[in-house]
């Protein structure tokens, strides 16, 4: 019962976080149409900083109720847990309030001389009041998760997107006129009405709980504080770090092109093109694989504390080839119908050509979350966190040198060496501690000689009348379903992937109560 309720409880997660992803893809989508090129580049401004405020507000707290909180429920503790919740909420709402006040008091000289934009000043101080209801909603949902009752999280989480995009696509069209400064406040103020909402669901699940629980126990559990800033503080130094140096990023990355081209809303136009349409339509598929993600790191916890050295190398290697395939299909896609994507969905040629020139960096970034995955299941959170902050210092230099000089082209260069650099350190670090091997005929020759073929059979395809003759969304649907056919059969047909391949998979997707024949292993 114990592990069909934790599969449950990371299918219900899983399948309310791709929900709210896929609607909030499509909300984008629908936010950027709306409000034009500019007014997305100060968006982006906006929300780098916000990232910084959200990690300086939660500082890892709610983690730590997570993790401390589980330790006493498995113990049938629930008193325990109780107070560690209670404490967590303490440190997090006077972290949050001073992060809160301080960002409303000071957001004048922030729009100014930190994101040098003085239209950011409204939108600052109208996330300072989501930031401490945040911090509550984010350690009752470590609670929630920790108590392994996830429906409050799933349901907070898809009710926080759903009235925040209704709010903003009722009142937006009425604040657009006066210009970006409040096209861009409307937005921020649907995210904290948003948080509103999700602290409200929280909040009334908890004490709806807390009525149903009556068993009266004392808590007995000593040095709360200490252990909740001993998981935090090492996982909060790193996000500091990380959110800073993309903040610092993203600034200079509106400095260079502005220098590039010498006017300041083309340069706010370019960036807004670049962070708010072609990365988003980049990682959208990769957002759609953290679901099977976020199964791997206790999966492959359990197998390295069973010290099962065996099949935790082949659970890997299987876990690689599949991440491997589909990155390269994802560039089949996105290579193939660039054009097509960019006018279909922005309505911009030049979204499909940044969506053409990043699309191979798909495999690396498939990998690279992946791996990154299987390194915390193994305990190797440091050189993950070592390598993404070197990797942050690595961009930033990147950026004050080529994209002053070379504009969109030195952002493009930027990316791809960050990607590569990461996933190639992360995918050594793996290797080196696991010994597995990299089949690297069957893992990505083989993969990518089906994806050329594909590709072109796809647009031969496309050049008949009949296809002309479609509406370009049944091309691309059409068209990528098509050639996702082609692809798994030709993997088929060259041994690349096999009956068994697909019933590993199934395996590791099976619902409670129900059971899959489970085939032989391959020898890795």
């Amino acid at each position: 019962m114990k592990r069909n309720s934790i599969i449950m409880g990371t299918l219900i997660l899983s399948a309310s976080s791709i929900f709210v992803r896929m609607i909030g893809f499509v909300f984008r989508v629908w936010l950027s149409n709306t409000m034009g090129a500019e007014a997305i580049g100060v968006y982006m401004l906006i929300m780098s900083l916000y990232n910084v405020c959200a990690t300086l507000a939660t500082s890892g707290i709610s983690g730590g109720v997570s993790k401390l909180a589980a330790a006493e429920f498995g113990a049938g503790k629930e008193a325990n847990a109780k107070r560690i919740l209670r404490r967590a909420l303490t440190l997090s709402i006077t972290l949050s309030t001073a992060v809160g006040v301080a960002l409303f008091l000071f957001a004048e000289p922030i729009a100014a001389h930190l994101l040098r934009d003085a239209r950011t000043t409204l939108s600052l101080r109208l996330l300072a009041p989501g930031l401490p209801m945040m911090s509550v909603s984010s350690c009752l949902r470590g609670y929630f998760i920790a108590k392994r009752k996830v429906i409050n999280p799933a349901c907070s989480q898809v009710f926080e997107q759903l009235v925040k995009m209704a709010f903003i696509m009722a009142v937006i069209g009425l604040w657009i006129p006066r210009g970006i400064e409040y096209a861009c406040a409307v937005v921020i103020l649907g995210i904290t009405i948003g948080e509103c909402v999700c602290l409200s669901v929280s909040v009334l699940g908890y004490l709806a709980d807390k009525r149903r629980y009556t068993k009266r126990q004392r808590a007995d559990i000593k040095g709360v504080t200490k252990s909740l800033l001993a998981f935090a503080i090492p996982v909060s130094v790193g996000s500091y770090v990380r959110s800073g140096l993309r903040l610092v990023e993203d600034v200079l990355i509106i400095s260079g092109l502005r220098a590039f081209s010498g006017r300041e809303d083309a340069a706010t136009g370019t960036y807004g093109m670049l962070r708010g349409m072609a990365m988003p339509l980049l990682t959208f598929p990769l957002s759609l694989l953290s679901a099977f993600v976020v199964t791997l790191t206790p999966e492959i916890s359990r197998m390295n504390e069973l010290q099962n050295k065996e099949r935790l190398e082949r659970t890997i290697s299987r876990i690689l080839q599949f991440t491997s395939m589909i990155g390269i299909f994802i560039v089949c896609v996105f290579m193939s119908f660039s054009h097509e994507l960019g006018m279909l969905i922005y309505k911009d040629p030049q979204v499909g050509e940044m969506l053409s020139a990043l699309s191979w960096l798909c495999p690396f970034m498939c990998v690279e979350m992946v791996v990154v995955s299987i390194l915390q299941g193994l305990g190797e959170q440091v050189s993950s966190l070592r390598y993404n902050v070197t990797d942050c210092l690595l961009r930033v230099a990147m950026v004050y040198v080529l994209v002053p000089r070379w504009g969109v082209t030195g952002f493009l260069w930027m990316v791809v060496v960050s990607n590569l650099y990461t996933s190639v350190l992360n995918l050594r670090r793996l290797v080196k501690i696991t010994g597995i091997s990299l089949r690297l005929g069957e893992w990505v020759m083989k993969p990518v000689l089906a994806a050329m073929a594909t590709s072109q059979l796809f647009r031969m395809l496309c050049n008949l009348y009949l296809f002309q003759s479609l509406p370009m969304w049944a091309v691309l649907v059409f068209g990528s379903a098509v050639s996702g056919i082609c692809y798994l059969l030709i993997l088929f047909s060259v041994g690349s992937l096999t009956a068994g391949d697909f019933q590993w998979v199934l395996g590791r997707l099976k619902l409670p109560g129900k059971s899959l024949p489970v085939a032989p292993e391959k020898s890795y």
